[in-house]
């Protein structure tokens, strides 16, 4: 007899650090997002090798940030991030059948002053109706215990499992203040005939 982890989706789930994954957008679970509690933004990465996800915390000025919650005194609101520039891609990288929703057990990373919620897309949740069962879901209740154990993440460093393709600095985008001045002067510029 083998040991197996049960499947999560046959528990409540609320307390879980998570992420699903649909043709829609991506959407963090509300335990993932406390986990991050001053950060409103965040960045996605990718490690296609590894079928790794991860995000981290970024500022509102990062240039890949993404607004993935609203985070008030009283409450977090859980936003759904938009993947249309890059849902499909994610599809085609972990394997995953278009149009399935899919959803990812994380783990929070720390590390020095570092932290991450990493998500192992090789072992994902397929949502589908409640009547379509496949293999191995009508044979097992889960995931084998030894390749859950192996496979989870060893503590290494977050940027070294995630390359810096760009060591570009935060964007510093101009005011809105000095942007309408500027289209000011350009428009009567325009208007005039003057050269810029």
């Amino acid at each position: 007899m083998r040991a197996e982890i049960i499947r999560t989706q046959f528990f409540a789930s609320a307390s879980m650090t998570s992420v699903s994954v649909s043709p829609n957008g991506i959407r963090f679970s509300v335990a993932c997002i406390r986990k991050f509690p001053d950060s409103e933004y965040v960045e996605l990465k990718v490690n296609p090798h590894e079928q790794m996800l991860a995000v981290v915390p970024c500022t509102e000025r990062h240039k890949n940030k993404m607004r993935w919650a609203k985070i008030g005194a009283e409450a977090i609101c859980v936003r759904q991030i938009s993947g249309a520039a890059f849902i499909e891609t994610l599809y085609e990288i972990f394997g995953w059948e278009e149009g399935k929703r899919y959803r990812l057990r994380g783990e929070i990373l720390r590390n020095d002053k570092e932290i991450a919620a990493l998500f192992d897309a090789r072992t994902p949740e397929i949502f589908s109706s409640r009547y379509e069962f496949e293999m191995p879901w009508a044979t097992s209740f889960g995931e084998d215990f030894s390749a859950y154990k192996n496979s989870r993440p060893a503590a290494a460093k977050i940027k070294s499992k995630f390359y810096e393709f760009d060591k570009e600095p935060d964007l510093h985008p101009t005011s809105q203040k000095s942007a309408e001045k500027n289209i000011r002067e350009i428009m009567q510029k325009l208007q005039y005939g003057s050269d810029f």
